[in-house]
């Protein structure tokens, strides 16, 4: 692993607000300076959401399913805390399955074990699980905030799954004024970018135009990106991002020990000082 770099070196951090605090902290004890600039709002939906009534079935149903999967560290937190509302011992009988770490851990908080899938924290990973191969008949009830890819209820109805879908939280574009825009994105001498979903990703692309697509986001478009996958460094590519690291998953470790590998970031921080 590359030294840490020098702590004047700035790295935006597009995690949802409430869960960037781990990974600004993981940043600094690696001698880094975090910028928080969540491109993403996490929107719990409550009693009076129109859809609670579904939500709230969906959860007093959990017995009628054979597997649940939990696809975001958010839907794990949201669901837990109506599971525990619902349900004073879990119904047994069920198969969980996290796409990834951080799921796992906000579910074990609520005395849930979930597996993991070993290959990558993304949809694509969760599909080579053996759980989710032979589902004829299966009831598979799909934890998730409003938006997303369907390739996974999709290939697993393939599949022969009987799919349910329960839509936890919405996700909302962050809002900024022009000058949040402006000192965070163009005059804090960035070094890094951080995105841990295409969301994220289109999302700071849109917002760092300004609200009348004032702002020339070239100098955004050079500095280093680091993504969680593949897929995402292609969505990067064609919006004109083209310093692109892909880390090994999402989680904050990976993040990081991609971001290490970057060539320049001290060279470049230097220049914006």
């Amino acid at each position: 692993m590359s030294q840490p770099l020098p702590l004047t070196a700035k790295v935006l951090v597009t995690r949802p607000e409430h869960r960037q605090a781990a990974l600004c902290e993981l940043l600094q004890r690696n001698s880094l300076q975090p910028v928080s600039f969540a491109t993403i709002k996490i929107a719990a939906r409550d009693s009076s959401h129109t859809d609670y009534g579904r939500l709230k079935q969906h959860i007093l149903d959990l017995d009628l399913f054979d597997i649940i999967i939990c696809v975001s560290a958010n839907a794990a937190a949201i669901a837990g805390e109506l599971i525990e509302d619902y349900w004073p011992q879990l119904p047994l009988g069920i198969t969980w399955i996290a796409i990834g770490s951080a799921s796992a851990r906000a579910l074990v908080k609520y005395q849930i074990q979930a597996l993991t899938p070993a290959a990558g924290h993304d949809s694509e990973a969760l599909l080579q699980l053996t759980q989710l191969q032979q589902l004829a008949g299966k009831k598979v009830l799909i934890l998730k905030g409003n938006s997303g890819r369907q390739l996974l209820s999709e290939t697993l109805r393939d599949r022969g799954a009987i799919i349910t879908e329960a839509v936890l939280y919405d996700r909302i574009i962050a809002t900024y004024t022009d000058q949040q825009i402006n000192n965070s994105l163009y005059n804090s001498g960035l070094s890094a970018i951080l995105v841990t979903s295409g969301e994220a990703l289109c999302n700071l692309t849109a917002i760092a135009s300004g609200s009348q697509k004032q702002f020339e986001h070239k100098s955004l478009l050079a500095t280093p990106l680091i993504v969680p996958s593949t897929r995402v460094a292609k969505i990067a590519s064609t919006q004109g991002y083209y310093r692109i690291t892909v880390a090994r998953a999402a989680d904050n470790q990976a993040m990081l020990d991609a971001l290490l590998t970057v060539k320049g970031l001290e060279a470049d921080n230097e220049e914006t000082q």
